[in-house]
């Protein structure tokens, strides 16, 4: 009986001692939980941003970050260059600083703002500097304790500006300008066409042969009086490429064409200038008796156009006298009227018309009727 109660009693102190311990284990696991839940690190987030962006030199461009925090969430965001190759600008400036200016977070919008107009075109070079072919970016976002909870990347492409020249004709190629030997007036205006200019200039891109064919004042193309045939007889072609350029790069360029001319072109037909190809129209076969009305003659340049007359008709060679008055030209158009009548024959109905031009000079150009009856 005694042995029985001595067992009894050692179990009893045994057991006691493992509930003070399984009670102690419990309290510090519920202590431990209640740390990691107090001091608890702040969900990953994914931004969504685009893979690549493009935009033109002079342009801002707003990317939104549909996941982005709100601006109370204690999310601060920040931008990593790195991956974009260091490029020394030659007036002190370091291209990373640029980016840094010219790429920012707004965190009352929840978007990245891009000024393109701080950087520059991706592969436009100065001397032996030269953009990269794209600009790498790093978003990152951390939490207020430091901790990063999103970090991607997109790549953005700016391409160069596009200039214009006031008042130009357009073309299938490249606008176009016809400049009489001679004329003091041969000056043409840069269109910005909204693109910043503050810190830059205006400069004429050299082909190979045409160092002093013209120069730039300001926004202004002037061609000098020394270009084109020294005669001054034959037809001379001219491409011109203005830029502008900032910090030594060309940020924004154009290149239109400048034909001098030695005389005005008139005929009846079609030219087109920026082909330098004409199509004659001067012999129209009609029916004899029939009325009939041509097509006005070209005449280029057209602001130099500004009357027409008729000059003589002859019928198969000889002088035709018109007592009828069945021939007539327009003096707006140039275009050539024949009136119905039963007393034409039949055979070739030249007609020469001037054209009166605003620079003075005149010219010929002859239309051949031939009538043959229907």
């Amino acid at each position: 009986m005694i042995t029985f109660v001595k067992i009894f009693y050692h179990m009893k102190y045994i057991n006691t001692k493992l509930a003070l311990a399984a009670a102690l284990m419990l309290l510090l696991g519920t202590a431990s939980s209640c740390k990691k839940e107090t001091a608890s690190t702040p969900a990953d987030i994914s931004l969504s941003l685009p893979a690549a962006v493009s935009l033109r030199y002079g342009e801002t461009q707003e990317i939104n970050v549909p996941n982005a925090p709100s601006a109370t969430a204690g999310i601060d965001f920040s931008f990593d260059f790195s991956q974009t190759a260091e490029v020394n600008l030659g007036n002190g400036g370091k291209l990373r600083e640029k980016m840094q200016q010219a790429i920012q977070y707004n965190s009352e919008k929840g978007s990245i703002q891009v000024n393109s107009a701080l950087l520059y075109p991706n592969g436009a070079q100065s001397g032996s500097a030269r953009i990269p072919d794209a600009y790498k970016v790093t978003v990152i976002a951390k939490a207020s304790n430091g901790t990063v909870v999103a970090k991607e990347d997109f790549s953005l492409k700016i391409t160069a500006g596009t200039l214009a020249i006031k008042g130009l004709k357009t073309g299938s190629e490249l606008p176009y300008a016809y400049v009489l030997y001679g004329d003091e007036s041969a000056a043409f205006e840069i269109d910005p066409q909204g693109i910043p200019t503050t810190g830059a200039s205006f400069q004429l891109s050299s082909a190979g042969g045409q160092d002093n064919i013209a120069s730039i004042t300001g926004t202004q193309v002037t061609l000098s009086k020394n270009a084109g045939d020294p005669a001054k007889k034959a037809e001379k072609t001219y491409e011109l490429s203005p830029e502008l350029r900032k910090d030594g790069f060309p940020v924004a360029s154009t290149t239109f064409r400048v034909i001098l001319i030695p005389q005005i072109k008139f005929l009846f037909g079609q030219y087109y200038p920026d082909l330098n190809l004409t199509i004659d129209f001067s012999l129209i076969h009609i029916g004899l008796s029939n009325g009939y009305v041509s097509a006005a003659p070209t005449l280029y340049p057209e602001n130099y156009k500004s009357a027409f007359e008729l000059v003589s008709i002859q019928k198969d060679g000889v002088a035709f006298d018109d007592s009828e008055k069945l021939f007539s030209v327009n003096a707006q158009t140039g275009a050539v009227t024949v009136k119905k009548s039963d007393n034409l024959k039949a055979g070739n109905y030249q007609i020469t018309v001037k054209a009166l031009t605003t620079t003075g000079l005149t010219f010929n150009a002859k239309l051949t009727l031939a009538m043959s009856a229907g």
